[in-house]
């Protein structure tokens, strides 16, 4: 048996309207072509469906409840396609972001905004995470869409460089820091630092610029999250060095912060993803918008 849904829509239309004419209007086809469509079909159901006259057109019993089942099959196709245009149009959907925690603090509150009001049919998840855990995130499925500083990227993942921002050096109001024109890495000599734990590319980077500048020895504290040791400078326990846009975390009226320079030593936030071939259609709006939004921030933590 070969039953077609153009043999089924062509009954339909028929039964609908009791006309071979009109149906063949609706479907932008000949009557002849119509009539031989329900004849295919009476012929590969072996079953008589319509009743036809050379004034009227009726469904016989048989074509009654073919009809009712043909009617609810055509329904729920022309369902599923008006959901897959949705999802096309970026109307309808469900995307999972994974950053890091200051990131999702600072980067990720401005494109959860933006994606919101662009696309309120579309749900999106934040993961906000540690930064080791957010490639495996992406690289398992259980994030679409990832943001952060890696050393490096796994096979299968695509990245793109979306800013790149100094780093900085946060300190107590009134410190002596704070009345240096220009702050130079070497200006951290002999300072009780904090920093985020060996093995990080933060931490990576944070050692690249003190070795440039001659400098060694360990930092009095560490610390996983950046926002500990912003708070640790706020108890007067040393001078942190973080990324510069983790630094509108901290309470400005007791926090200061400059950007090291002399080496300027910047760290590089990446986009990830699995690929574009594993993209849905809510995924590719949540990059657009990531993209977009990255422009003006990157200006405001390089600035």
């Amino acid at each position: 048996m070969n039953v077609t849904l153009k043999q089924l829509q062509a009954l339909v239309l028929v039964a609908r309207y009791a006309s071979f004419t009109k149906a063949a209007e609706s479907m932008h086809l000949t009557q002849s072509s119509v009539s031989l469509l329900v004849r295919d079909l009476e012929e590969a159901l072996n079953a008589k469906l319509l009743d036809r006259s050379t004034r009227s057109v009726a469904l016989t019993e048989v074509g009654q409840d073919l009809f009712a089942g043909a009617e609810r099959i055509l329904g729920d196709l022309n369902h599923v396609v008006t959901n897959v245009g949705e999802l096309v149009a970026k109307r309808r959907g469900r995307v999972v972001l994974t950053a890091p925690l200051v990131l999702s603090s600072t980067f990720v509150p401005r494109v959860i905004a933006t994606f919101r009001s662009r696309y309120p049919g579309i749900e999106l998840l934040l993961k906000d995470s540690l930064p080791d855990q957010v490639l495996p995130q992406v690289a398992n499925s259980a994030a679409d869409v990832g943001i952060g500083t890696f050393g490096s990227t796994p096979d299968g993942l695509h990245a793109t460089v979306l800013f790149r921002e100094p780093l900085a050096a946060v300190f107590p109001i009134g410190h002596a820091l704070a009345g240096k024109p220009q702050l130079n890495w070497s200006d951290l000599r002999d300072m009780p630092l904090l920093a985020l734990p060996r093995g990080s590319v933060l931490r990576e980077l944070a050692d690249s610029g003190l070795i440039a500048a001659g400098l060694e020895g360990e930092p009095v504290f560490e610390a996983t999250y950046v926002g500990t040791l912003i708070g640790l400078v706020k108890a007067g326990l040393g001078v942190a060095i973080v990324p510069g846009s983790a630094t509108v975390l901290a309470d400005q009226s007791k926090i200061a912060w400059k950007r090291l320079d002399n080496p300027v030593v910047e760290r590089e936030v990446f986009l990830i993803h699995r690929g574009a071939s594993s993209l849905s259609p809510a995924a590719e709006a949540l990059i657009e918008t990531i993209e977009q939004e990255a422009l003006t921030f990157s200006s405001a933590v390089t600035a």
